[in-house]
């Protein structure tokens, strides 16, 4: 009997100490942004992907690295990208599209509310239903919203406005015409296409285009595979563009596989079918020290009556210069170069400030071409 109390009371205690929805921190890859309306999609690791829609304080998340997403109480609250860089989630759930909002089809008379819109939508395009909870569908109209189609298709889907500004079912679809596509390039101008593999680099060449024609070559890479038909030009991750017919790709590491994605586009914004070629550099015996993977490079802070005062390592062995930006309320205010030999920056207090949202960069411009290179920032905003 003794043995049975001791258990109930157990059992009693656990559930008194344990909370009813604890918080967790979640780990997820980033997919892509849209910068100009803080949207974000983030897949976890099951393979489901998420829009969040967030706050301005996180700018400068990454497809090559990952951050972490705060749930409580089944929902997600905040974003974290780095350590002294998180924000306010504003709305969040499943994604599986874009869309275009292409035209408005107004109601026919004041008593009746607008429910009616045009979107394109994997070369179609459809009138839907998008009934209540997407009132501000009038301003995106020609601009990207997003899409969940649990079932691959629109009728029941849900329809996302940027930057949080509604979501709705969407009731019903019907299909206008299939959509011409745009006279694009069917084969790549680029020939004789061939990579070297060296010492945390990857040299990269082709044919020279002939005299009278004009040639624009994008190179992106990534550490994970991905179809670059689905992003702009804009989201691609370490977009690089040149009009030779070489290129010299730094600061990779050693034994780390990248997916290399090449194409070319001419004066009319048309653009080639893209070219996937995984690359591996490797250690070689020509040796370039440029430390791809920095020391530790932090910015701390402490406030006085009339400043905040910011502080880093002194890198001056390395740096040149330090590139200094001061974000407000996620407008930038403040740009300025200093010296390498100073490793602190004041932060005037002004009143027009006193409840916005900071946010500076720290980057160091290296005294060599392959030398360290180090950023760190820092957000904070007053009580």
């Amino acid at each position: 009997m003794g043995k049975r109390n001791i258990l109930i009371i157990l059992a009693l205690l656990i559930c008194t100490v344990l909370p009813a929805q604890a918080d967790t921190l979640e780990s997820v890859r980033v997919i892509k942004s849209w910068r100009d309306t803080d949207d974000l999609v983030v897949e976890r690791n099951s393979g489901e992907r998420l829009l969040l829609q967030h706050g301005r304080a996180c700018m400068t998340m990454s497809t090559e690295f990952p951050m972490h997403i705060l749930w409580s109480g089944g929902m997600i609250t905040q974003a974290k990208v780095a350590a002294n860089e998180l924000c306010k989630v504003n709305d969040f759930g499943p994604f599986s599209s874009e869309i275009k909002i292409h035209e408005r089809i107004l109601s026919p008379n004041a008593l009746t509310a607008e429910h009616l819109v045009k979107i394109d939508w994997k070369g179609k395009r459809y009138e839907i239903d998008y009934g209540e909870g997407c009132r501000y569908i009038r301003d995106y109209v020609g601009k990207t919203a997003y899409v969940h189609t649990p079932e691959s298709r629109l009728e029941g889907a849900m329809l996302y406005l940027p930057r949080a500004q509604g979501k709705c079912e969407i009731k019903s679809a019907r299909l206008l015409e299939e959509l011409e596509q745009a006279s694009g390039i069917t084969e790549s101008p680029i020939r004789n296409l061939k990579y070297q593999a060296e010492n945390n680099q990857v040299f990269l060449s082709w044919d020279a285009f002939p005299e009278n024609e004009t040639w624009s070559v994008f190179i992106a890479y990534s550490k994970y595979p991905m179809n670059p038909e689905e992003y702009s030009l804009q989201q691609l991750p370490n977009l690089k563009r040149t009009r030779y017919n070489s290129i010299r790709i730094l600061q990779l590491v050693n034994g780390q596989a990248y997916y290399f994605y090449v194409t070319a586009g001419n004066a009319k914004g048309e653009i080639a079918p893209w070219k996937e070629i995984p690359i591996t550099p490797v250690k070689t015996a020509r040796r370039i020290v440029n430390n791809p993977d920095p020391e530790l490079f932090e910015v701390k802070m402490t406030e006085a009556d009339t400043a905040y005062h910011l502080t880093w390592p002194d890198k001056n062995e390395h740096s040149g210069k330090y590139l200094i930006m001061l974000y407000i309320n996620g407008k930038r205010e403040i740009l300025k170069i200093i010296d390498g030999t100073q490793n602190y920056f004041d932060v005037e207090k002004r009143p027009e400030w006193a409840q916005a949202g900071f946010r500076v960069t720290v980057r160091s411009i290296p005294k060599k071409p392959f030398g360290p290179k180090y950023f760190d920032g820092i957000f904070w905003k007053k009580d």
